[in-house]
């Protein structure tokens, strides 16, 4: 195999999550052309990453997309999400090889598929993501490299950006995402506000607030850094940042991250931040498949009482617990001022 094509053309969060698998499929044909095509609003990011030889941009419209991958003779395409539109186009592409995944009355579409159950959220999807590149390679008798998690090491850059959102001294800075990103719905402000105060009140740190936003969110975030304030909390809404490889970068000033599980908590965990998530818990446990890439001591998530009627009710999550078990999170690895 010369010239694959992985295809990743979801939201932020998806894509943090196939990094792992993108990078092994590298690392496990080095001299192989690995392009990747995402949707427009990943395409500043996915620039960040030397594994990815190649981007293209999807866009759904385009009457050029079927021939501008043609051109490209890959030999093989791995649709790493179900998307029913782009395993027509791959396949109208002439992509001989074209690997997708079992459980969608699509995948005829397919020449191969691979035995994936992410829907019974018995492992993180990045692991799920990594079992498809795994698949690809045994059965090309291709012995598959070591996962990575840590693959974006710009640790050198915090402090300029801690600078950038106001750190003075000591302190330590502590990112709240209230919006939900669009994939799932996410906590009041009240209950962000809740779990901040109850995390300072418990933590033996000097804390700052950055309350971060999405397109559309600013007043949102004006609502719950002033929320904060009023509660003497140190706390401003963050500052605008150009796109969303920026704004990815500069998230390497967070020592903490609290959101639900929306791209910017997934961004965070690149730089392995110490993450505070939020996920439905319905029929399944959404908050192991949606975990985060942090390490897993830096990880924590809540979410409501499971079942039909309380699992998709985050108003339901006990905000008094995730704040104290964040701050005794940052107490046991930070200590005392």
């Amino acid at each position: 195999m010369e010239r694959i094509l992985v295809v990743r053309v979801d939201k932020l969060g998806d894509f943090c999550h196939s990094l792992p698998a993108i990078s092994l499929l590298k690392r496990s044909l080095p001299d192989a052309q690995i392009d990747v095509i995402v949707s427009p609003i990943i395409e500043p990011l996915a620039k960040q990453f030397d594994f990815i030889d190649n981007l293209l941009i999807y866009r759904k419209d385009d009457p050029q997309l079927v021939d501008t991958i043609k051109q490209r003779n890959y030999q093989a395409a791995l649709i790493m999400h179900s998307h029913k539109h782009m395993a027509q186009v791959v396949k109208q592409a002439n992509i001989p090889y074209r690997l997708g995944q079992r459980r969608k009355w699509f995948q005829y579409l397919y020449t191969h598929r691979a035995p994936l159950n992410r829907s019974a959220c018995l492992k993180p999807e990045w692991r799920y993501c990594t079992d498809h590149i795994e698949y690809f390679l045994c059965k090309h008798h291709i012995p598959p490299a070591d996962i990575h998690q840590r693959l974006w090491d710009i640790a050198e850059q915090k402090p300029q950006w801690q600078e950038f959102y106001g750190k003075t001294n000591d302190e330590l800075m502590v990112f709240i995402h209230p919006g939900s990103g669009g994939s799932e719905g996410s906590l009041s402000p009240a209950q962000f506000v809740d779990i901040a105060d109850n995390l300072a009140q418990n933590c033996q740190h000097k804390l700052k607030f950055v309350v971060t936003f999405g397109p559309g969110e600013e007043q949102l975030a004006d609502t719950v850094a002033k929320q904060l304030q009023d509660k003497q909390h140190d706390a401003l809404p963050a500052k605008p940042i150009k796109d969303i490889a920026e704004f990815s970068r500069s998230l390497v000033a967070a020592d903490v991250m609290i959101a639900g599980s929306t791209g910017p908590l997934h961004v965070a965990s690149l730089h392995n931040a110490i993450t505070v998530g939020f996920y439905p818990h319905e029929s399944r446990d959404d908050k192991i498949r949606w975990q985060t890439l942090s390490d897993d001591y830096k990880r924590l998530s809540f979410s409501p009482p499971m079942g039909k009627s309380t699992g998709a009710n985050l108003a339901l999550v006990d905000t008094k617990l995730a704040g104290t078990k964040a701050a005794e999170k940052i107490n046991a690895l930070y200590g005392d001022n």
